[in-house]
């Protein structure tokens, strides 16, 4: 009998879902903060919309379709000062806000305003201190799940649009991404896909992806395995192809060389190459997903290619040893102890997103001077912007 009464009024008030759900965890984190807070605004990445039509009930008097548990929760404390609180979502998809707030009740907004284009807005002359419950949603049930950023801020400058401004809040508000930091990536594909460390792209907001003499042009992150440290993007540019090695696994001692863009802005911004040899087959711990080279990487070298002395792909520069760990351990500092990580787990995390790499046919040596520029055409720097 109570399962058939909780259908009925599912039914008959599909929003009583929500009601219920305002004390679970939010789905996307929950945050605290005091009037006055730093590093305003605050953005975080959710997937707008859910299974809930708000227009079902007349509670809330906006159109959309939202989750049935927040996206996100913000206690706030107002005793420090007094600010005006605000929240927004930015989105490529009409979005839709509701909030419930400290002393229950609920807001809505589908439409901020002309300067926010398709962006929701609330905002609280007088916030109170307590729990606020939000979710963002969409308007149109075909966007449901789509990417989108909730801001909280304080910030009156977020409030004083222009009417003809077009754009992303951040764009709108001055509130570019800053360079948060640098690696490299490598084309596997001649339409775009490139291959990097997933702890080159973590927490980026935006990403851009440059050969050598090229212009800049912007990445999307398509996949991650974190695990294996590996990343798949996308670019709108058509480029060369590395070539993976098929006919020979990597031996002890084999000669490669390594390119990349290590210490961008102090070293050469058209790539940096070293060469050496593979030091040992397997990884920290013996970890066999790496192997261990000799060629001299520095902060920036990841995401990179290894190359053998056929031109062909090895492995992905990941990492290098971690000098304060070996001192403290043994008192000694290892010298050019780095790791790249094999070409069959690289292969295999493209294979399982349905990328068709190419493999070597190769079978003659080749120059380190030819090396090098069959790199220039395949591999740029990538840049991380927070």
């Amino acid at each position: 009998m109570r399962y058939i009464l909780l259908f009925l009024l599912l039914i008959l008030c599909p929003t009583a879902l929500i009601a219920q759900d305002v004390s679970r965890e939010a789905t996307f984190g929950e945050i605290s903060l005091s009037a006055g807070f730093d590093d305003d605004p605050r953005i975080i990445r959710v997937l707008a919309g859910g299974s809930v039509e708000l227009s079902q009930s007349s509670r809330f008097d906006c159109t959309g379709f939202v989750s049935e548990a927040p996206d996100y929760q913000l206690e706030y404390d107002t005793t420090a000062a007094e600010f005006a609180l605000s929240f927004f979502t930015d989105s490529d998809v009409d979005t839709v806000l509701l909030i419930n707030t400290p002393d229950g009740e609920w807001h809505c907004n589908d439409d901020y305003g002309d300067g926010l284009g398709l962006a929701a807005g609330l905002t609280f002359e007088q916030p109170l201190a307590g729990i606020y419950d939000i979710w963002v949603g969409v308007y149109d049930d075909d966007d449901n799940f789509s990417e989108a950023e909730l801001y909280i801020t304080e910030l009156t400058e977020l409030l004083s649009f222009d009417s003809e401004v077009s754009g992303s809040i951040a764009e709108t508000a001055g509130l570019e991404p800053e360079l948060a930091g640098s690696g490299t990536a490598f084309a596997v594909t001649t339409e775009g896909h490139l291959l990097t460390n997933y702890h080159v792209i973590d927490g980026c907001r935006a990403l851009t992806f440059q050969l050598p003499g090229s212009i800049p042009v912007n990445a999307e992150v398509l996949a991650t395995n974190q695990s294996f440290d590996l990343a798949l993007l996308k670019t709108d540019i058509s480029t060369d192809a590395t070539l993976f090695q098929s006919q020979r696994r990597v031996r002890l001692g084999d000669d490669i060389v390594v390119y990349g863009f290590p210490l961008l802005g102090d070293l050469s911004s058209q790539g940096n190459l070293t060469s050496g040899v593979v030091s040992a087959l397997s990884g920290l711990n013996d970890d066999l997903s790496t192997f261990q080279i000799s060629a001299q990487i520095q902060p920036g070298n990841s995401g990179g290619p290894v190359f053998d002395r056929y031109g062909a792909v090895v492995g992905v520069v990941v990492s290098t040893a971690n000098q304060d760990y070996f001192a403290q351990q043994s008192g000694n500092i290892p010298q050019n102890v780095n790791f790249a990580i094999t070409a069959d787990i690289s292969q295999n995390f493209l294979r399982s997103n349905n990328i068709g790499y190419q493999s070597s046919e190769l079978s003659a040596e080749m120059r380190t001077a030819d090396i090098a520029e069959k790199a220039q055409s395949t591999t740029g720097a990538l840049l991380c912007y927070r």
